[in-house]
């Protein structure tokens, strides 16, 4: 994955996010955990980094386990 065709989604809390890497686990999509950037000001410290191809499929997967990101912030 390069920086410039991600996007970082960033949720409200440790444990939302590490459900989320959970559910994505037995999914198809590739990601990665990653610290939140400096630049990002919301969030709990942590983020998952998908493609900014597979981001509308990836939220609409965990939104049906009631998994919502605060934001997605593409990555530069």
């Amino acid at each position: 994955m390069t920086s410039s065709e991600n996007v970082a989604l960033v949720f409200s809390s440790v444990h939302q996010t590490l459900e989320a890497e959970d559910l994505l686990n037995s999914g198809s999509w590739p990601f990665v955990l990653i610290p939140i950037p400096p630049s990002i000001n919301q969030g709990c410290g942590l983020a998952i980094q998908i493609t900014c191809s597979d981001q509308q499929g990836v939220e609409a997967y965990l939104e049906q386990y009631d998994i919502l990101p605060l934001k997605a912030v593409r990555m530069d």
